[in-house]
């Protein structure tokens, strides 16, 4: 019972009510009437106050219960707009990941194409430079090597020297770029 309520400071009606309760409320009834230590009659009228006050004043946990639920409904509706929004901009970096995965196969293409040209020029450009040496070598170089009065054996000799130092030119030039490139800083 709820001794706050103002109860026992209220009025009570004249007008009386028959009321027969149902068995198995009886012994509850007679447990509160000892605990209290008020009639029958007098718990009886606390009862009824108490559920009218219940049925004015629905409980509070309802109406949480109603608010929480609004708040998990909301909260929802809000994961919904971010998981949609995060979903549009995943298609978005997709769509420009495709885009970048193509225009990549393209440059590739592109370098490729441009390496077998460079490639293609560089072999006619060796081509020309040893076939320029060796006409130079046999047809200038050991005519006038031969007019000077050098023998085959000393022509021979001479011509595996300059192609010693040729070849020594070569891995020099090839030991600098190689050191250039070490200097150079990594591509980030």
């Amino acid at each position: 019972m709820d001794k706050k309520s103002n109860s026992y400071n209220r009025p009570i009606s004249t007008q009386t009510y028959g009321l027969r309760p149902y068995e198995d409320n009886c012994d509850e009834l007679a447990d509160l009437c000892k605990e209290s230590g008020q009639k029958p009659g007098e718990v009886l009228r606390d009862l009824i106050d108490e559920a009218f006050r219940a049925r004015r004043n629905p409980p509070i946990v309802g109406i949480e219960i109603m608010q929480t639920l609004e708040q998990l409904v909301e909260q929802n509706r809000q994961l919904i707009e971010q998981n949609r929004l995060a979903n549009e901009r995943y298609e978005q970096l997709l769509e420009k990941y495709e885009q970048l995965d193509e225009r990549n196969a393209g440059l590739k293409q592109g370098l490729i194409q441009n390496l077998r040209e460079f490639y293609a020029i560089l072999l006619e450009t060796l081509s020309a430079s040893i076939g320029a040496r060796r006409l130079t070598w046999n047809y200038v170089a050991y005519t006038v090597l031969k007019q000077s009065g050098s023998t085959d054996e000393q022509i021979k000799q001479r011509y595996e020297a300059e192609k010693k130092a040729w070849i020594d030119e070569k891995d020099n030039i090839a030991t600098v770029l190689e050191e250039a490139i070490k200097k150079m800083p990594p591509q980030q």
